[in-house]
């Protein structure tokens, strides 16, 4: 009987002062216009663990004298931060702001896969510097006339040359504008590379037919080129070492967004052969 009565009382003094050294934080989560936020988190990073209000936005839990901080949390909404002297029961509400976040403009442009046969344009194709790349080159050599002379209706004046004819044209039928400036020779080293250097090449375009009035002179065909305007944020170097010859392209910001420069360049091994 002694010592039954001996672990009752250490029992309820333990109760005793485990239930002294508890208290519960309760309260309700709501948004700005008041209305209950169901499911908000509440996280206690001390211990790693917290709960959820339940469908009326009530939330409460039950810790050991102290100090925490307690992290309030919900989908869209800021999180607020609270720091608590825990030493009796208290009661805390909350009220949450929406987040809202600014990211910058995103346009995302692009053709039709049948654009080509719907649009009022006719006879034209359209190629950009990074799909000549994936051509395949003569020695390694990405060059815009071969890369041209690859499409329909366009065949080489003579094999390896720079020249080409479209549908049945002469090569001097052809029209070829460098920024509107008229490009006479189009070739050097007797013939077998351009004089484009396509890591400054932006846009090529080439009208095998309905030329546009502004663009006269020529029976055959317009090829109209279109250099690269710079990078207008950050300066930017490419450049490469082929077989016949080595390359490099610089492009940097003057006035940020408002004026740059590129410079490029194109050396060959011939001389030096």
């Amino acid at each position: 009987m002694k010592q039954l009565l001996l672990l009752l009382t250490v029992l309820s003094l333990s109760l005793a002062s485990w239930s002294q050294n508890k208290y519960t934080i309760s309260g309700h989560v709501k948004d700005e216009a008041g209305e209950d936020l169901i499911g908000s988190t509440i996280y206690v990073k001390e211990l790693n663990t917290g709960t959820v209000t339940n469908a009326y936005g009530f939330y409460s839990i039950t810790l050991k004298e102290g100090t925490y901080q307690l992290d309030y949390s919900y989908v869209g909404y800021e999180t607020q931060t609270r720091k608590i002297e825990l030493s009796k029961n208290q009661n805390i509400n909350i009220t949450l702001n929406e987040a809202s976040k600014t990211i910058d403009e995103v346009i995302v442009t692009a053709e039709r896969k049948n654009s080509n046969v719907i649009k009022a344009e006719m006879s034209t194709m359209k190629l950009q510097a990074k799909e000549i790349k994936k051509i395949p080159a003569f020695m390694g050599e990405v060059d815009i006339i071969k890369a041209i002379q690859m499409m329909p209706g366009v065949q080489a004046s003579s094999e390896g040359s720079s020249g080409f004819n479209v549908r049945g044209g002469s090569a001097d039928q052809n029209l070829i504008l460098l920024d509107e400036a008229t490009v006479y020779n189009a070739s050097h080293l007797m013939g077998f590379f351009s004089v484009f250097n396509n890591d400054a090449i932006k846009d090529v375009k080439l009208y095998k037919g309905d030329i546009p009035a502004a663009y006269g002179g020529r029976l055959s065909s317009l090829l109209d080129i279109r250099m690269k305007d710079g990078n207008m944020n950050k300066f930017r170097a490419n450049g490469g070492i082929g077989t016949v010859s080595s390359r490099l392209t610089l492009e940097s910001p003057i006035i940020k967004e408002k004026g740059s420069f590129i410079i490029s360049g194109r050396r060959s091994y011939a001389d030096l052969i």
